[in-house]
C-alpha cells in the first residue's frame, strides 16, 4: 500500500518539473546573441598609453627603422584593433606602440633572415623591452619559437598613402599637395567665368584596408648581439653620467649633420640577461631605456 506522503512528494515534483519544462521558452527568449562588432578602419594615432613600466606617447613617424625584440601577439578583448578593424590570429597583422596606425613595415628575424610584411593595426606590446607584437600567422612564418632579435623598417610610401586615404594628415605632407579651393574667374566684358583648382565637389581619395598576402622572403640574418640603449644625448658628459650610474659605456654615431652621443649597456649573451639589464637601468633612474640589437 502507498503512503500518501509519497504519492503528494511524487506530485509536487512532476508539478516543479513541468514548472520547470515551462519556463524554459522565457529562458531562451530571454537570450540575446551579442552584436557583431562594426568594422571601420581609421586612421588612429590616439592618445598616451600606460605600459607596464611606463607611458608611451603615439606620433606620426613614416621612415621608422628599429632593432629589438619582437614578441606573440594577443587576440585583442574586444576582437577589434585600435584602427577599427577586425583581429584575426592568422592575419598579416601587428602591434606597435607609438607608430600611427595603420602603418606598413617589414620584419626581419635577425636569427634565420627571414622577412614578413605586415599591417600594423593595434597597440602594443605593453612591454618596453620589446618593439612590436607580430599575429600568430605571422610570428609563425616569421620562424618565431619564443621573443625574437628583429630589425622592424616602415614602408614610407605605402604607410602614407594608407593615412592619406584614411583621413590621417601625415606630418612632412607639403602645403603645396594639399587640395586647392575652387578659383573662379569671371570676366567683366561678357560675363563668362572660368574655374580653376580643385572643385570643392570633388570626392575624397579613400584607400581599401585589404589582407595582406600571407608569405615571407629569405633576407640576410644578423646581427644578433643583444644590448640596453639606455638614451641618446648631444652632450658627451650627460651620455657618460648616465652610463656611469647604470653600469654602461658611451658610444658615438654621426647621424645627418649632427654627433649623437649613446650610453648603452651589453653586450648580453641572451635574452634573459637583456630584461634584467633593462630592469636595472630603470631602477638607476633612467626612463625609455629600450633593448636593441647590434
Amino acid at each position: 500500500m502507498r503512503s500518501a506522503s509519497g504519492f503528494w512528494g511524487r506530485a509536487l515534483s512532476l508539478r516543479n518539473y513541468g514548472a520547470a519544462l515551462a519556463l524554459l521558452p522565457l529562458l531562451a527568449a530571454c537570450h540575446r546573441d551579442e552584436p557583431a562588432p562594426v568594422v571601420h578602419p581609421h586612421y588612429e594615432l590616439g592618445s598616451a598609453w600606460r605600459g607596464t613600466h611606463g607611458w608611451f606617447y603615439p606620433s606620426e613617424q613614416f621612415d621608422y627603422r628599429a632593432t629589438g625584440l619582437a614578441t606573440r601577439q594577443h587576440a585583442p578583448a574586444t576582437g577589434m584593433t585600435a584602427d577599427g578593424e577586425a583581429w584575426f590570429a592568422d592575419g598579416m597583422t601587428g602591434a606597435h606602440q607609438t607608430l600611427q596606425l595603420p602603418a606598413i613595415v617589414s620584419v626581419r628575424n635577425l636569427l634565420n633572415g627571414r622577412i614578413v610584411r605586415i599591417r600594423l593595426t593595434d597597440r602594443g606590446p605593453a612591454d618596453p623591452g620589446r618593439i612590436i607584437a607580430l599575429s600568430p600567422k605571422a610570428a609563425d612564418l616569421l620562424g618565431m619559437t619564443a621573443d625574437t632579435p628583429v630589425e622592424v623598417a616602415e614602408d614610407e610610401v605605402a604607410s602614407r598613402t594608407l593615412a592619406e586615404g584614411l583621413g590621417g594628415r601625415p606630418a612632412a605632407q607639403s602645403i603645396s599637395a594639399a587640395p586647392v579651393g575652387e578659383v573662379r574667374e569671371t570676366s567683366l566684358s561678357d560675363g563668362s567665368s572660368r574655374v580653376y583648382g580643385n572643385d570643392s565637389s570633388a570626392a575624397t581619395a579613400s584607400v581599401a584596408v585589404g589582407p595582406l598576402p600571407v608569405t615571407w622572403m629569405q633576407g640576410s640574418p644578423g646581427p644578433s648581439g643583444l644590448y640596453v640603449l639606455m638614451g641618446i644625448f648631444s652632450g658627451h658628459a650627460t651620455a657618460a653620467s648616465v652610463a656611469l650610474r647604470c653600469g654602461g659605456t658611451v658610444l658615438h654615431a654621426s647621424e645627418g649633420a649632427g654627433l649623437e652621443w649613446r650610453a648603452v649597456g651589453g653586450p648580453y649573451t641572451d635574452i634573459a640577461q637583456a630584461d634584467a639589464a633593462l630592469d636595472r637601468t630603470r631602477l638607476c633612474g633612467v626612463e625609455g631605456a629600450r633593448i636593441i640589437v647590434e
